[in-house]
């Protein structure tokens, strides 16, 4: 496995709402600070995207109508797109207009999450700020304690649509290349890194397979 990749920790839905909890009650109330930290750790949450893909979007790069995101430096220097699900993309115009009512510059190649300095952020904004919310949510420990990462989010996500497969009976398999292209893997092994990083992804694999076989009528055509 890829030390790049290595899988540590993945949050549960109750750890992620606790999280973004605390993003919205960042300081300064009132500044569109709460709303950039919200909208930025959720869609690190909802797509799997690398904090460097995330942090290098351009408004440019966002396209509300297709629903999708460009991402054109991705690791290895590779692009490509990412369709986003209608509510992330509802979430991403209300932070474009929220941009906006803060005067923050609108032409394509302004950034899309941005600091009360008129800056797009930066990486060790978001790792500073997210280990602050971490531990107010409980979701992290003392400073000097191991604990969730920021970049557990994108595995939280692989693991998150793993188990929908699982559940929803289709060919893990088959679709591993799908979730290798999303993510923006160069091998497939990194992806397949994520088939048995739990007990809960080993328990849903051992019930479909040892599962009794359903009358032909009962199952699905294909």
């Amino acid at each position: 496995m890829p030390s790049s990749e290595t899988i540590s920790i993945f949050y549960t839905p109750a750890e992620i709402h606790a999280l973004l909890g605390e993003a919205a009650r960042l300081t300064p109330v009132g500044s569109l600070r709460p709303r950039t930290f919200v909208t930025l750790l959720g869609l690190l949450y909802c797509t799997g995207l690398r904090v460097s893909e995330t942090l290098g979007l351009r408004l440019a790069d966002v396209d509300l109508e297709a629903s999708r995101l460009i991402i054109r430096h991705g690791k290895f220097d590779k692009s490509r797109i990412v369709p986003v699900q209608p509510d992330v993309t509802r979430a991403l115009a209300t932070y474009t207009d929220a941009r906006r009512q803060f005067r923050h510059r609108t032409d394509g190649d302004a950034p899309l999450f941005v600091n009360e300095r008129y800056r797009g952020c930066s990486y060790s904004q978001v790792f500073v700020t997210f280990l602050r919310a971490a531990r107010r949510a409980g979701v992290r420990g003392a400073p000097g304690q191991r604990g969730p990462r920021v970049h557990d989010l994108r595995h939280t996500f692989a693991v998150h649509q793993l188990l929908t497969w699982y559940r929803d009976g289709g060919d893990v398999q088959a679709r591993l290349p799908l979730l290798a292209t999303y993510l923006g893997h160069v091998c497939l092994v990194s992806t397949q890194a994520y088939l048995d990083i739990t007990a809960e992804l080993l328990h849903e694999a051992t019930r479909r397979f040892h599962a009794p076989l359903l009358p032909v009528s009962l199952g699905d055509p294909s």
